[in-house]
């Protein structure tokens, strides 16, 4: 009796241990900051990722890390992609159709180029709403096709805490957030029929490459509004990606992780 249950729980603890396995997520953003956290949580549990990034020296050297240190069936795959040009996703998409079925898109590319609106420029403007909104509307668009087909999978897109409340010098930014809100609930409840769910999730200050470049004194200024007094994890991020990925009664929601900014 007690080797029966014994091995009971070992198979459990085993399938706990990589729920993920067999089954693909494509993760944009992927080689650096939160979206590269992303990949490593899915790739702990046993997804096989496909990094899309910007850098090919970057992709590289994301993919040979996730190789070594989570081994999975196949290979972790990269691709080279500006989300700006449409007919690069659509490149992009055409060689992960080749692959298998896709259970998870994380859109987690982002870039910002901080600007009161008297001052904005328009290759800036561009950049943020091209990258942030358009590149993550026409990603999931195409890879959405793909999970139709299948019958199931789950999209996650990352929008900000400043895509809901705003900020004082990003705006256009603030406005790309509150598009990936407002695009993803429409999204799910296309698509919930078709057993895909869609989420967002919405991060504060996160410690990546935009918080390295604020002075210390805007860091300091910053972390005395947030609860918890300090920046979150990119890993911390990734955790609330995992959360919706296993959670499969659940679209079309926001989850802020903030630390308590919005309450304050």
């Amino acid at each position: 009796m007690y080797k029966f249950f014994t091995k009971k729980f070992s198979s459990i603890n085993q399938a706990q241990i990589k729920p993920f396995k067999d089954e693909l997520a494509v993760i944009t953003g992927g080689t650096r900051g939160i979206g590269y956290s992303i990949a490593q949580k899915f790739a702990q549990n046993g997804a096989r990722c496909v990094l899309i990034g910007r850098n090919k020296e970057m992709i590289e050297k994301a993919r040979k890390y996730l190789d070594k240190n989570f081994e999975v069936d196949n290979n972790h795959l990269g691709y080279e992609c500006d989300l700006r040009i449409p007919t690069e996703i659509e490149k992009v998409v055409i060689n992960i159709s080749k692959l298998q079925k896709v259970d998870y898109l994380i859109n987690a590319a982002g870039v910002s180029h901080d600007s009161l609106v008297v001052k904005l420029k328009e290759q800036e403007v561009n950049d943020i709403i091209k990258t942030n909104l358009l590149g993550t509307i026409y990603m999931c668009s195409h890879i959405s096709k793909l999970m139709i087909k299948a019958r199931r999978g789950c999209i996650i897109n990352i929008s900000s805490v400043v895509g809901l409340h705003g900020n004082s010098g990003q705006s256009i930014y603030s406005a790309s957030k509150a598009g990936v809100i407002g695009f993803s609930k429409s999204l799910a409840k296309e698509i919930a029929r078709k057993n895909i769910r869609v989420n967002v999730i919405a991060p504060g200050f996160i410690e990546t490459d935009m918080i390295s470049m604020m002075s210390e004194n805007v860091k300091e200024s910053y972390k005395n509004k947030i609860l918890m007094q300090r920046f979150g994890r990119p890993e911390e991020v990734a955790e609330a990606a995992l959360y919706f990925a296993k959670a499969e009664y659940i679209t079309g929601q926001v989850l802020i992780v903030d630390g308590g900014l919005t309450l304050s």
